[in-house]
């Protein structure tokens, strides 16, 4: 049962993300203007829970040494994001 709820929070997320990144896109070259999506913010933090989501995933479902590895790098990029976040890169 939490398997499945956590490959769906993992999707979901993967999902948003994918849209933050489209109306990012689409907001900073000036098609269109959508407030929330003028900077990168909305982008990082997206991508902060999407990959802490990610990491728990494969830490949760795998158990050999490389799945650690892989869920250490999620672990990084999620930081990674926080840090762009709070030094407020646009």
């Amino acid at each position: 049962m939490i398997k499945k709820a956590i490959n769906i929070l993992g999707w979901i997320g993967v999902l948003f993300t994918f849209l933050a990144l489209i109306l990012t896109m689409l907001s900073t070259y000036h098609f269109v203007y959508i407030k929330y999506f003028y900077g990168y913010y909305t982008l990082q933090w997206c991508l902060f829970f999407t990959m802490i989501i990610w990491g728990v995933k494969i830490f949760y479902l795998k158990s050999s040494f490389k799945d650690l590895v892989y869920t250490g790098i999620c672990f990084l990029m999620a930081f990674g994001s926080v840090i762009f976040r709070f030094m407020r890169v646009q």
